[in-house]
Order: structure tokens, then sequence, then C-alpha cells
């Protein structure tokens, strides 16, 4: 609980962290009520994605700046436990702001449009699950590249719009993290992948990185 408390200390002190909860709780109403309807609701929640990202980046990344896991790990020598920890820590903080910036938006278009714009209990859990799946996949890259820009140079790009570019020529694109979701918070898109199926393609992409990475994180040198 001790190594926990510090993490999440940690995570919520950090500039990247706090930029990233800060922003969803402005962005997501502003784009929301720019939008009107739950459905804008839940396509804001999907360009919001980047701000779990964000907060991946401090989160997690931090440790690759100025040798700070050097550090880490002489505070909490076992590794796997540590890693663990942050990564409670990071899914902590991101579904907080995913529910938070929801909360707000609803809000937001309560006043705005005099409607309750919350979206249904199916829609609200697939999108909590979608910015954490995301930051998971975000920490999981900068664990692999030791670089707390990586989730963001390959990331963000895709959220806000890249993913959808190449899969007007590529429909394999649609398998991509951010793509895989995109039915969740737009339903009425189409060729996209089922929201359910794309749950799980997200799923399988946490899987597939956080695995490879929490062995490289367990067994190679620290810089």
């Amino acid at each position: 609980m001790a190594l926990y408390a510090s993490e999440l200390r940690k995570a919520v002190t950090h500039p990247l962290v706090l930029l990233g909860a800060v922003g969803s709780f402005v962005c997501v109403p502003t784009v929301a009520v720019a939008l009107t309807a739950p459905e804008g609701l839940l396509r804001a929640l999907q360009l919001g994605q980047i701000f779990a990202v964000l907060i991946a980046m401090g989160a997690v990344g931090q440790e690759y700046e100025s040798s700070s896991l050097r550090t880490s790990l002489l505070c909490s020598p076992q590794r796997l436990r540590l890693l663990s920890v942050k990564l409670t820590a990071l899914a902590t903080v991101v579904v907080g702001a995913a529910v938070g910036s929801m909360a707000i938006g609803s809000l937001a278009l309560r006043v705005s449009a005099g409607e309750f714009g919350l979206p249904g209990p199916r829609s609200s859990l697939l999108a909590v699950f979608s910015w954490a799946g995301m930051s998971f996949v975000g920490a999981a890259l900068a664990i692999l590249g030791r670089s707390p820009v990586l989730p963001g140079a390959v990331l963000i790009p895709l959220t806000l719009g890249l993913s959808q570019a190449f899969a007007a020529f590529l429909p394999a694109a649609r398998f991509l993290p951010d793509q895989a979701t995109f039915a969740v918070f737009v339903p009425e898109a189409k060729n996209v992948v089922d929201s359910t199926v794309g749950t799980l393609v997200l799923l399988a992409w946490v899987l597939a990185l956080v695995i490879p990475a929490g062995h490289l994180f367990n067994s190679r040198d620290v810089r």
C-alpha cells in the first residue's frame, strides 16, 4: 500500500499527468458541447484518449527521464512488483480522468442544451476501458523504447485521425489500438470493427505489448 501511494503521488505530480487530467476535464466537455447530444460526448471521449496517452507518458515514461528508474529500483528493487504498482497507479488516474471528464461533459450538455448527455452504461464502461487500454499501450511503448516521448509520437497522431486515414485504403488499419474501439465512440461509423470485437482487439494489443515490456523491465540493465 505504501508503494502504491508513493507511485500514485509521483504520477499525479508529474506535469504530463496533470496536463492529461486537467486537459480531459476541460477539452472533453468543450468538444461535447460543440457537437451536442450523447453522441457528441462519445465522440469527445474518443478524441480525449490522447489525454490517457499523456498520462501514461508522465506516469510511466518519467522513469526514463534523468535516470529516474535507477532511483526507483533502489527504493523498490523488486522490478515486477514495481511495474505492477505503477500500472495500477496509472489505471487509477486514467479511469478517474475518464469518469470525471464524462461526468463534467454530461453536466455541460445538461446546462448548454437542456439534455442529459451521459451515454448508456455499456458505452460508458467500454469507453473507460478504451482509455485504460490506450494508456497501457502507451506505458508499454515507453518501456520498450525507454522513452517518455515514444507513446505520444505514435499514439496521439493515430488518435487524432491518422489511423482513420490509413483505414481508408488499408482495411487492416481498423485493428490499430485506437481504431479498434472506434465503434464504441461512433456507433454509426461504417467499415469499423464491432465494439465488442474491437474491445477484445485492444485487450490483445495491451497483452501483446505489456508482456514483453514487463520482461524487458525485469531483465535489462538500467541506464
